[in-house]
């Protein structure tokens, strides 16, 4: 009976997403996101039809409605919009642009209905609280902030979680979910994204938010990193009044960033603005870990000139691979290098089909001399990273889901800055710090176990590398393994080939051993490491007479 009415629910309320959309001069889309089959017989009549529609002046106009639409349908479709303003390999710049002004229009839960959340998951509360101030210093969609005062007058920060609306969140995803699914089986939009991949990382972040003690966990982690930088930091959770409903944490005080931005110290304003680039940069390029959402509202700036982050339900990860791929994106940004900006988006991303490289190539130069040039030379990356995202999805190459969330966490960070300093300069921030991660991660230092394992490694290739060239070249001689090549009058190179073969062999064989020999005589020291070393040395010599030996060769065939 559950599943029926579960079903009841989903049907109602897609019916009444399909009513909403009509209403607001989308029917057309009705039809095309699956959504009629829930509507009654006869109501889409006169839908337009959606290629026509999407390619007119007209629906570049009726964009302008979808953010009031998307407002009107709740939480889970402002969510969803805002996750689709960050998304230009997703959905077309007029739409993403249109998307920028979608605010969540929320109206706060009744201070009776707050203190009985908080009474469920502190029943003493009245004694660990003195004052709960009725007013909201916050209110979001799944949340809503109260500051507090505890019974030793410390000031904290209530957030409590709203049941009520994660209820209808729930439902609206098993709906998209329907669409989706719906949308997954049209080959025109398969191959111009993959839907499925996308939605499910839109419905994970947002189920991340629902579970405040998974926010509390990422509040400890920057304390702990932002600490050790010593450039800013974020407020100490109260655990023992936390849980999944319910987080309290420290009270700070501070001004916004647009109020910093009135500071009429030029000077002051300066070193404010640096001071929050370069936390953000050693985030993400020192930590690999970084805040996913640093817009303005979720920053203070304390009177002791301390950079404090707030919220913490979206954070972001990448891994040193990425970390040195956004680094040589730093580089080819900062020399105007085209060819190496492409290389970076290639090792990036990948292919799903046919490349006209040399399109991909001119709109790559077109993004770099237009972000130069509007710029004046201190360029956005947050802009240029969801250009690079946009072209490569535009020519085929699909890249990672990960380096939109760090896209959008670049263009809001450096959007802060520039409120606060219009002449703050990115890449000269980030040098140092560059300069910091090249020192701990270009050359680390090799456990005994790593260098072991990185030998047997080598071990384990040569031994294939070994066991299939006598295979390969026997079957190349026996003609199974064929280059089809025929040019009449010059049999005579057949003789040639063959001993070419037997070079290009014995060289790999040769190099290898080079390699080997090279890795095991920087062993470093110990027992173990001795051994190897000897070993090493071993292996160069008997390369070394190989090398000798396969010159003579040459030096006789040629001679001769």
């Amino acid at each position: 009976m559950a599943i029926w009415q579960r079903n009841d629910a989903v049907r109602e309320r897609a019916r009444e997403i399909a009513g909403v959309f009509i209403k607001s001069g989308f029917g057309f889309l009705v039809k095309d996101l699956g959504l009629r089959r829930f509507m009654a017989f006869g109501v889409l009549s006169g839908a337009g039809d959606l290629e026509k529609t999407l390619k007119s002046e007209e629906f570049r106009c009726l964009v302008q409605r979808l953010p009031g639409m998307l407002e009107e349908l709740g939480p889970t479709f402002i969510k969803l919009g805002q996750f689709l303003s960050s998304r230009p390999d997703l959905v077309p710049d007029f739409v993403t642009d249109a998307l920028k002004s979608l605010q969540e229009q929320v109206t706060p839960v009744a201070f009776e209905r707050i203190e009985q959340l908080v009474a469920e998951n502190l029943p003493e509360y009245k004694n660990i609280f003195t004052y709960i101030d009725p007013q909201p210093l916050g209110v979001a969609s799944i949340a809503q902030t109260h500051a507090a005062t505890l019974a030793d007058r410390r000031k904290v920060v209530l957030k409590v979680r709203k049941p009520e609306v994660i209820n209808k969140i729930e439902l609206d995803l098993r709906v998209m979910q329907k669409i989706v699914t719906f949308l997954a089986k049209q080959p025109e939009v398969n191959n111009l994204m993959d839907i499925e991949n996308s939605f499910a990382i839109f419905a994970h972040s947002l189920k991340k938010e629902f579970d405040l003690s998974v926010e509390a966990g990422n509040i400890q982690l920057f304390r702990n990193l932002l600490a050790d930088a010593g450039l800013a930091r974020a407020p100490r959770v109260e655990w023992e009044l936390s849980n999944e409903n319910l987080l309290t944490m420290e009270y700070i005080e501070g001004i916004s960033i647009e109020q910093a931005a009135e500071t009429q110290n030029p000077a002051v304003r300066k070193e404010l603005s640096r001071k929050f680039l370069d936390s953000f940069l050693r985030q993400v390029i020192l930590c690999g870990v970084f805040h996913g959402d640093p817009h303005s509202g979720n920053i203070r700036l304390t009177k002791a000139g301390e950079i404090v982050y707030l919220d913490f339900g979206i954070v972001g990860r990448i891994d040193s691979r990425m970390t040195e791929r956004l680094i040589e994106n730093f580089t080819a940004i900062q020399n105007s290098d085209v060819d190496k900006l492409m290389n970076v988006a290639l090792e990036m991303g990948h292919s799903t089909g046919e490349t006209n490289w040399q399109n991909y190539y001119e709109d790559m130069a077109e993004l770099m001399f237009v972000s130069q040039n509007m710029s004046q030379g201190n360029v956005e990356i947050g802009k240029m990273i969801f250009g690079m995202m946009h072209i490569s999805q535009k020519h085929g190459i699909r890249m990672p889901e990960r380096l939109l969330l760090l896209g959008k966490a670049f263009a809001l960070a450096e959007g802060n800055a520039r409120k606060i300093d219009p002449d703050v300069n990115f890449l000269e921030i980030a040098r140092p710090i560059i300069a910091t991660f090249l020192q701990s991660n270009v050359l680390p230092q090799v456990s005994e176990a790593a260098m072991l394992g990185n030998i047997l490694d080598v071990k384990k290739k040569l031994r294939i590398l070994f066991s299939e060239l006598p295979t390969f070249i026997s079957g190349m001689t026996r003609g199974e393994k064929k280059i089809p090549l025929s040019i009449s009058g010059m049999e005579f190179l057949g003789d040639k080939l063959d001993k070419s073969i037997n070079r290009i062999a014995y060289s790999l064989i040769i190099s290898s051993m080079l390699l080997t020999s090279a890795i095991m005589m920087h062993s470093g020291t110990g027992p173990l490491q001795a051994k190897i070393h000897y070993t090493g040395y071993y292996l160069l010599v008997v390369s070394l007479i190989g090398t000798v030996y396969m010159f003579f060769k040459i030096f006789r065939q040629v001679k001769h």
